[in-house]
């Protein structure tokens, strides 16, 4: 009869060590049987002791040289350590003497999992199916190469079979709504998780996918009571409070969103990405001083967050407040100095100020970094033109015409400057070029300047373009 293993109390396994330790510094050669190794070079794979781990395993290697599982471990070593073709070689070697040693496939699908090689880890990882009889961890290794080979059908079908066996694992049912949003089947997947919990009503993690589903469909109504229903099941569920606040604000119902925004606070630590949304919630309120609170308080917990500092100097800057919008921009900056939507927030907001030599050095800097940006012609124009510099002004125009041709607002400044210079006849000529590049847009840009507005011969070749 064989003689049952007996595991080795965390006592036992630290005096283990210790003699083991002994040993190497006496140099002399104790023994250790099989099941003391294992505990041994165990003990230094957890601790991450890779000098006694390496010791450990060739004395083990020396003193029980036909054992695989120091094989074993030595392969899962080279394999960390991504020598990949000396871990092929060893579980090779392993193989040979013992074709159905699970671990060794296992460890061999995984290797070549790692190179890149995901067909050959499924044909591995499916020859284990019939060595072992957990197959829940086969199943979804063989699903994760699927989803590697972007076979997402096939993925899924390993993954519900670990849901016949086990209907509670949430780690399948996240891989499926994984699998049906990256082939964006949102249709099968509320078909499947709609499915789901009419055979198992209490599933939180089924409602809670049902609501992810519905939210990518933007079926907000939907998500907002598959989430409820996740709730119901599990009222600490934060994430679903955070989900459901999504889809309140996709229906515009802010002040409800921002409760079930607050509502994860109560089970788990306030957020910098939370608070943020509050804050472009009471944005939506028209509550400026709630916005802007909430954006502080996000920037209290992770004063790395650029878009917060932005959002503070956007407000500002809209109520023409532009001595605090700007160190809040800068700031922004400093965090992500390449950003070019926020050195140009910052030109925006110097060139309000009137400082417009320095407004233009912003402007050519974003000119020189991003070319192809169709707006910063049309602004550096006009800072031109504010500091009388009416031939850079036209020069600037005309690159941003050889960028984009159909780019109405450059259009509409060239007929801007002729007016001003007197010369109607041309100024009418870049209306009419805009107004057919872009009608719309064309009409609310010169609707924001009077003086054209007021004149009769541009209103009447506005509506003749209508």
């Amino acid at each position: 009869m064989e003689e049952e293993y007996e595991e080795f109390s965390q006592e036992q396994i630290n005096e283990l060590v210790e003699r083991f330790e002994a040993s190497i510094k006496e140099t002399n050669s104790a023994y250790f049987d099989v099941e003391e190794f294992e505990e041994i070079i165990d003990y230094y794979d957890v601790t991450h002791d890779t000098k006694r781990l390496n010791i450990a395993l060739k004395t083990a290697s020396s003193i029980h040289p036909n054992h695989s599982f120091f094989k074993l471990k030595e392969a899962q070593r080279q394999m960390s350590s991504k020598r990949y073709s000396i871990a092929i070689s060893i579980l090779n070697d392993i193989l040979e003497i013992e074709p159905e040693n699970y671990m060794a496939l296992q460890t061999l699908a995984f290797t070549y999992s790692n190179m890149g090689n995901h067909q050959r880890s499924l044909e591995i990882h499916l020859r284990t199916l019939a060595l072992t009889s957990d197959l829940k961890d086969v199943y979804m290794n063989v699903a994760y190469e699927y989803e590697s080979l972007h076979d997402y059908d096939k993925a899924v079908v390993y993954l519900k079979k670990i849901l016949e066996n086990d209907h509670e694992d949430e780690g399948a049912l996240y891989e499926i709504l994984f699998c049906y949003e990256v082939s964006k089947n949102m249709d099968e997947s509320v078909k499947f998780f709609s499915n789901f919990v009419d055979d198992h009503p209490y599933s939180q993690t089924a409602w809670f996918n049902l609501g992810i589903t519905y939210s990518n469909l933007e079926l907000y109504e939907k998500a907002i009571d598959a989430y409820d229903y996740t709730l119901a099941i599990d009222e600490g569920f934060s994430s679903a409070y955070f989900n459901k606040a999504n889809a309140l604000i996709n229906i515009n119902k802010y002040k409800e969103a921002i409760d079930n925004f607050n509502d994860t606070f109560i089970y788990e630590e306030p957020d910098s990405t939370t608070h943020m949304y509050i804050g472009q919630c009471y944005e939506n309120l028209d509550n400026r001083d709630a916005a802007i609170k909430h954006y502080y308080k996000a920037i209290e917990i992770n004063d790395k967050l650029p878009e917060a500092y932005v959002n503070i100097a956007l407000l500002y800057f809209n109520i023409e407040n532009y001595s605090k919008a700007l160190p809040m921009i800068k700031l922004a900056l400093e965090i992500s100095p390449d950003n070019v939507d926020f050195k140009y927030i910052l030109g925006d907001i110097i060139a309000e100020m009137e400082d417009y030599e320095t407004a233009a050095g912003v402007y050519i800097d974003i000119a020189e970094a991003d070319p192809d940006n169709k707006e910063v012609y049309f602004d550096l124009a006009g800072i031109y033109w504010n500091m009388g510099n009416k031939e850079d002004a036209f020069a600037i125009l005309e690159k941003g015409i050889e960028v984009s041709k159909i780019n109405y607002r450059n259009y509409v400044r060239l007929a801007e400057f002729y007016y001003e210079l007197g010369d109607k006849n041309m100024s009418l000529n870049y209306i009419s070029v805009a107004c057919n590049s872009n009608m719309e847009g064309c009409l609310e840009l010169i609707s924001g300047i009077t003086h054209l507005m007021e004149d009769e011969a541009v209103r009447e070749l506005i509506d003749l373009k209508k």
